[in-house]
């Protein structure tokens, strides 16, 4: 079905792109991003590692998407990236209610690689 392999390319990119913004986002405006980690992790480790370690996960994370390898995999890691965000940022839905559709978005993209 050549509309299900360009849904499934539309997805991917959106998905990397909101990965790579992020990551990105996070190195020029540190501030504006490390309030979005729990209290006790920041307990745990430096803020500053933090952000640079999740960056560089979310760009990786992004690169992976784009390369389509095990792409079952890289989609539900996604998935459950966004949710740990959104579980962990519940309080402020207001700011992560887009993250929803998101983590949908995430899965759908599992599913449909998983039939292919």
């Amino acid at each position: 079905m050549p509309g299900q392999k360009i849904a499934i390319i539309l997805l991917r990119l959106g998905l990397a792109f909101v990965f790579f913004y992020a990551a990105i986002a996070s190195f020029t405006s540190p501030d504006d991003w490390i309030g979005f980690f729990p209290m006790f992790v920041k307990n745990i480790l430096p803020a500053q590692f933090l952000l640079t370690a999740f960056s560089l996960y979310e760009l990786i994370l992004g690169f992976w998407l784009l390369s389509g390898r095990w792409p079952v995999l890289s989609a539900a890691l996604s998935a459950l990236s966004i949710l740990g965000i959104i579980v962990f940022n519940f309080g402020a839905m207001d700011i992560v209610f887009r993250d929803v559709g998101l983590f949908f978005a995430a899965l759908a993209l599992a599913l449909l690689n998983r039939n292919t």
